[in-house]
């Protein structure tokens, strides 16, 4: 072995390292092809002697490792062992050697798992196979009693070692393996993008990664899903998203007592991974958004039972509605006739942002548009809606400028001079000043242009503007100073002068503010929180 590889131009004994190859490594291989080629017993003891050879761990790793060539200095080389792979008559038998090696570094130190490597490296790019078919096959044979890391490493490398000429049986073993072990979905699925599928091999792979949603881990399922929507054809597109939307558990407090535990261990609520998986659905729509986006809503309007919709649903009309502005109008239709239905409640969308505070401030923009629309619908159910979504953004999203945000966007609402937007603004007003006074109050100045504008109003509003404001000054009186609050003030400056105003539709405005202020004085427990002056 070691004469035949002297006589090519190979020097196998180095003592500086791994062994010297000629310059000229075209002419090299060709030696040692015809060498080998036209003397099977030469062939027989070159292998045989090789084999012994690289029994000593040193000895592979020197053949593996790349080589310096003579006349190009510290120039690194091909190894001796991808040399031996681009030879036509050794080809198989070296492949063979060096696959059967490779169970020998499984469970060693983290040095074999560098040999493992080297061996794997080998295999890479190589110019030609003689024998595909039964490289691959001995390939996936070592494959599947790899150790995971390997594992993983060669099912990623696959596109790159076996070519294009048996992707049928790739994926028929990626497929078995898959079932045994759900860690490999993400090199598998990388697999698959990288191979040239034909059409019954592609549907093949969706349905394997379709079947994946439910049993693989959260943190791979992003993958999964750009995997899928970037397969997506006219053909199978609606299939994908139906198979998302029935097999994906999307974000959701499952219940109150988890979301408080979590709070009082100081973990944030929001699940990152639920995080991934929406901006995995975003950027696929985003990329792919006519088709995806068209097929997404064309699902959604087939369903007709109450039970089949679930909280996917409300994101998946939201990523539509902020991918693709074409079609903003469908979804907020849509959105409307599933809600006056009955299909769609409030509680979904209390799935969707509960606990979930990163997540409702990344969407932000995209909620306050839609809650924007319902709240100035014609439709009671549909508002109604649209006061949760406002009532529940401002309790989620506890920093100042989300709230200004929500406080900014009602007020556009009370300026718009639509008697039953007013109205509905006006009673998301009156909801936080009862639940969230305290919240409200350092965030009064966004609201108190209100107070400037009270002519507008209708008697039932002027009612929901007095009951805002005096909540607040209520609220506010507890913490200020001997002076009083600017809030309370400013109301009590408005209403006084109101009362003093000849024309009596002012004095009626002050009349009832003046009973509004004096209804809560009489309240009990507003009463406990006054000083006693």
């Amino acid at each position: 072995m070691i004469s035949v590889l002297a006589d090519a131009g190979c020097t196998l004994i180095n003592p500086l390292g791994p062994p010297c190859l000629p310059s000229d490594l075209h002419k090299l291989r060709n030696k040692l092809q015809s060498v080998l080629s036209s003397d099977s017993s030469r062939k027989s003891e070159f292998l045989q002697g090789l084999s012994s050879y690289v029994n000593s761990h040193s000895n592979l790793r020197r053949i593996l490792s790349p080589s310096r060539r003579v006349g190009l200095g510290s120039l690194r080389s091909d190894s001796l062992a991808r040399v031996l792979l681009l030879v036509p008559s050794v080809q198989s038998d070296i492949q063979n050697l060096l696959l059967e090696k490779l169970p020998e570094y499984f469970d060693v130190d983290p040095a074999g798992k560098d040999i493992a490597r080297l061996i794997l490296n080998q295999f890479r790019w190589l110019d030609f196979l003689v024998d595909s078919e039964a490289f691959t096959e001995k390939l996936l044979q070592v494959l599947s009693i790899s150790p995971v890391h390997l594992k993983k490493e060669i099912i990623g490398s696959l596109p790159e070692i076996i070519g294009e000429k048996n992707n049928k049986t790739v994926v028929d073993s990626l497929q078995d393996m898959l079932q045994e072990d759900s860690s490999i979905i993400v090199p598998m699925l990388d697999c698959f993008s990288n191979l040239h599928l034909d059409d019954m091999l592609q549907d093949q792979v969706i349905t394997v990664a379709l079947s994946c949603i439910r049993t693989i881990d959260a943190e791979h399922i992003p993958y999964l899903l750009r995997f899928l929507l970037l397969l997506d054809t006219p053909t199978n597109i609606r299939r994908i998203i139906s198979h998302i939307r029935h097999q994906l558990k999307l974000v959701g407090a499952s219940n109150v007592w988890t979301t408080q535990q979590s709070k009082m261990k100081g973990k944030s609520v929001v699940n990152n991974e639920e995080a991934s998986i929406l901006d995995a659905l975003r950027t696929s729509l985003r990329f792919n958004k006519v088709v995806i986006c068209q097929e997404t809503l064309n699902e959604l309007k087939s369903l007709e039972k109450v039970q089949d919709h679930k909280v996917i649903d409300i994101w998946l009309l939201t990523l539509v509605y902020m991918n693709s502005e074409p079609l903003q109008k469908i979804v907020e239709k849509l959105l409307k006739k599933k809600i006056l239905e009955g299909c769609i409640v409030e509680t979904m969308f209390d799935q969707c942002v509960s606990g979930n505070t990163d997540l409702a401030r990344d969407y932000l923009p995209t909620l306050l548009s839609i809650s924007e629309y319902l709240l100035a619908c014609k439709e009671d159910k549909a508002r109604e809606f649209g006061i949760h979504m406002y009532t529940n953004l401002f309790k989620e999203l506890v920093d100042s400028y989300s709230r200004q945000e929500v406080l900014g966007a009602l007020i556009t609402h009370v300026g718009s001079g639509i008697s039953h937007e007013v109205s509905s603004a006006m009673d998301v007003m009156v909801l936080l000043a009862l639940k969230y006074s305290q919240e409200l109050v350092p965030l009064s100045s966004h609201i108190t242009g209100i107070l400037d504008y009270l002519e507008a109003f209708s008697v039932e509003n002027l009612h929901k503007v007095y009951e805002t404001f005096s909540l607040l000054a209520f609220s506010a009186e507890v913490t200020a100073g001997p002076f009083g609050s600017p809030i309370s003030n400013e109301l009590l400056v408005i209403v006084r002068k109101q009362l003093s105003h000849p024309d009596l539709v002012y004095k009626k405005m002050g009349l009832i503010g003046t009973l509004k202020i004096v209804s809560y004085l009489g309240d009990a427990k507003t009463t406990k929180l006054l000083p006693s002056s």
